[in-house]
């Protein structure tokens, strides 16, 4: 598939960022003196003067600063040679106009669970936009998996389809550059606004009815469909074409309507449905029977196509011939943007220490980690196999596995097996009456692939498809199914002001956004902890690439942060009640605090192309909260798990909150629960803390009578805290919106902070 770099000019180039580099190279070095120096200060000095309860204060944080140096440094990995990519399509194009190539098949996989979480309105969106990619019709296919079996999310596949008919010609001819039909008629589009402004407004007036009709539907059958229903109900397998028989046989390969199936996948109490993963692989088995295309397109349901041109520009990486070799490439991964975004993210939904930050560093090693959605998988490197380079001997090749043995992996379909053995032909492209076929005759097996029962006694989950073992499916089967063999990643980001090429939807409100992070944090923290699974431990993935490792690892033991920020947020401030002073070397603390100030500070900076005070202000506090929140609570759920106490769950995120107090920069404390107490007990805690300690210091009555200069390092701790936790300390003290924290957990954190103190101070 892939083309000689001496025929043809390469279609992508990828360029080290040397400045950056050498950059971030010397933060790190000093970094890591500082801070070994000071922690070594720290252990001698404490240690050698505490006593009774003393030792075990000095030894809590002495314990926390190693954590923290633990962490910082596997996070360097991601940091240590940046690069960026580009891409070149119009050369592939060229290629393809001199018959040098063909583009291979692409079937898009895209996910819904919840109609009442997951609006059907954007998921069609999302559907429809998949569907106008810049991408030859008669390759592309389009898969929606609905988890909840709803008859609304099937009956607007229906109607979408109908409205795609119009829409995917009209972005053909009119070049549109955002398939996205909602954003583009709110105008987000780089056209000329006078160019086919007759026949936009005809597609316009298609587009409101399509969407009074799902909405109106949505409406009259919104508790139609029960929850036992969800959970209990049969596969069902619908190739949606809309009656569109007669009109389908005169296109060809180009100007052909892209494939949309519809996949509800059999729901069944007594089964395990391994959640996104499930539905995913589901997903590859149906696509392999229907179109079987090589290459694969992941989008939840909210990560709409913001521009057409991602699949030519994935196809630069995947078809290229230059280093790293295609043939070893098993995803090109772009970022995760998102359209609701405010412009005071006070959550820092963006993301930006992942997607625009680490995730370029570790472009520089074997690639990205697989992140969720927004990548372009080749289908072999997810169904287990090992990339040609890898292959040391043929009874090791995917390929040379006999019949039973692929049977045994994909289970007793033949046609399914038969699929499978084609990936590695070299197949023609299929004739019109073949397509014509496909978009009308669904496969024998087709219902089959998306049974509970099929699954069971095969390697699906483990040895093929997306693995099961970890609710953060892409993380685990992005490190241990592709990276662990020998596979490599492309980082494909857009640099502006180029169009970002997916958008999604971030939550609005603080419990979604802590819930989805307890979810992430407990998934990755069960495989670092895991002795068979945790990166540190895989001996594959050390030997082809310590940093990978380290990077990989990282995300596995982040949620660890926990552990010193409950020391930080506890033990300086009790120690400050008692007139115990913590930090004996006070330069030496403040020269590492400030140095990793300063580093966290560049690289917002350097992601934002500016100066981002206010970004850097909004991560600080958002980290501090969220390790005493989700990665506490995260670390808490996995070790359940571990223990066999409780199963790790699936936290699905509501889509369909309006924001506007996000909007704002206000903090939205809407249904939050016990996951915000530990922030809250210790905000009140430090607040008390910080007042109370700050007048007996001054009035000469502290423990002890040490002078404010001993312990002006922890008064500057607990102010720092203090005013990172204003929000929290705002929602509950001052603000009287139905946004505010709860009474009843403002009540509850009053009460154990006051036995804390009670008991500590």
């Amino acid at each position: 598939m892939a083309a000689s770099a001496g025929e043809m000019p390469p279609f992508s180039a990828v360029r080290v960022n040397t400045p950056l580099a050498f950059a971030n190279r010397l933060m790190a070095a000093i970094h890591a003196a500082l801070a070994g120096a000071f922690i070594s200060h720290r252990a001698l000095r404490l240690l050698s003067a505490a006593s009774g309860g003393g030792v075990a204060v000095a030894v809590a944080m002495v314990l926390a600063d190693l954590t923290l140096l633990f962490l910082w440094a596997l996070s360097q990995a991601g940091l240590w040679r940046p690069v960026s990519r580009a891409a070149f399509p119009e050369r592939l194009l060229a290629a393809r106009r001199r018959s040098e190539l063909e583009f291979p098949g692409l079937d898009v996989l895209v996910v819904t669970a919840d109609p009442d979480k997951e609006p059907p309105l954007a998921v069609m969106n999302t559907v429809v936009s998949a569907m106008a990619l810049d991408y030859p019709g008669g390759r592309l296919a389009v898969y929606l998996s609905d988890d909840a079996g709803s008859p609304l999310t099937l009956l607007a596949a229906r109607r979408a389809y109908a409205f795609a008919r119009a829409w995917v010609p009209f972005c053909r001819k009119y070049s549109v550059q955002c398939p996205w039909p909602e954003r583009y008629f709110a105008g987000d589009d780089d056209q000329d606004a006078d160019e086919a402004a007759e026949e936009r407004q005809r597609i316009k007036k298609q587009y409101e009815t399509f969407k009074e009709d799902i909405e109106e539907a949505c409406r009259k059958g919104k508790n139609s469909w029960t929850n036992e229903q969800r959970q209990e109900h049969d596969a069902y397998v619908e190739i949606i074409n809309a009656g569109s028989e007669d009109e389908d046989e005169d296109e060809d390969d180009e100007t052909a309507m892209p494939l949309l199936v519809y996949v509800s996948r059999e729901k069944r109490r007594a089964f395990p449905h391994h959640f996104k993963a499930g539905a995913l692989n589901a997903l590859l088995r149906v696509s392999g029977l229907v179109s079987n295309a090589p290459y694969v397109l992941v989008l939840d349901c909210d990560m709409s196509c913001n521009s057409r041109g991602s699949a030519l520009e994935a196809m630069c990486f995947h078809l290229d011939g230059s280093p790293p070799a295609p043939e070893n490439l098993a995803f090109v991964q772009f970022p995760q943007m998102f359209h609701n975004l405010s412009a005071n993210d006070i959550y820092t939904n963006d993301l930006r220490y992942i997607f625009a930050t680490r995730w370029i560093g570790l472009d520089g090693l074997r690639g990205p980690i697989l992140s969720g959605t927004g990548f372009y998988a080749r289908r072999d490197a997810l169904y287990g196999a090992t990339p040609p380079a890898a292959t040391s001997s043929p009874t090791q090749d995917f390929w040379s596995m006999d019949a039973g043995e692929l049977a045994r992996r994909f289970g007793d379909s033949g046609d399914l097996v038969e699929s499978v053995r084609n990936l590695h032909r070299q197949q023609p492209p299929p004739s019109s009456e073949t397509q014509s076929r496909r978009r009308h005759l669904l496969p024998r097996d087709a219902t089959l692939m998306a049974s509970c029962a099929y699954e069971a006694g095969t390697g699906w989950g483990d040895e093929s498809g997306f693995m099961y073992q970890s609710v953060i499916e892409d993380y685990f089967t992005g490190y241990r199914r592709i990276f662990r063999r020998g596979w490599t990643s492309a980082y494909c980001y857009p640099t502006p002001p180029a169009r970002p090429p997916f958008l999604g939807s971030v939550p609005t409100n603080l419990n979604d956004v802590l819930v989805q992070n307890k979810r992430w944090m407990s998934g990755m923290l069960a495989i670092g902890l895991s002795t068979k699974y945790s990166p540190l431990a895989c001996r594959e993935l050390l030997a082809a690439s310590v940093p990978q490792a380290m990077a990989v690892a990282y995300f596995g033991f982040a949620a660890l942060y926990a552990f010193p920020a409950l020391c930080y947020a506890t033990l300086p401030q009790l120690c400050f009640l008692r007139g115990v002073p913590l930090f004996t070397a006070p330069w030496l603390a403040a020269a590492a605090f400030a140095s990793s100030l300063l580093q966290h500070l560049v690289e917002v900076s350097v992601a934002r192309r500016g100066l981002a005070l206010r970004a850097w202000w909004n991560e600080q506090r958002f980290w501090m909260l969220n390790a005493v929140t989700g990665q506490l609570f995260g670390c808490v759920a996995a070790v359940q798990d571990m223990l066999g106490v409780a199963a790790l769950d699936f936290d699905l995120t509501s889509k369909a909150s309006d924001g506007r107090l996000y909007q704002e920069g206000v903090f939205d404390f809407t249904g939050c629960s016990a996951l915000l107490l530990p922030a809250t007990t210790l905000c009140v805690l430090n607040a008390v803390a910080l007042v109370w300690g700050t007048w007996r210091m001054v009035a000469g009555g502290g423990r002890g009578a040490l002078s404010p200069g001993e312990m002006f390092p922890q008064v500057f701790l607990l102010s720092y805290i203090t005013a990172l936790s204003y929000p929290l300390l705002e929602g509950m003290f001052l603000r009287q919106d139905h946004a505010r924290v709860p009474a009843r957990i403002t009540a509850l954190s009053v009460a154990l902070a006051a036995v804390v103190l009670a008991l500590f101070g």
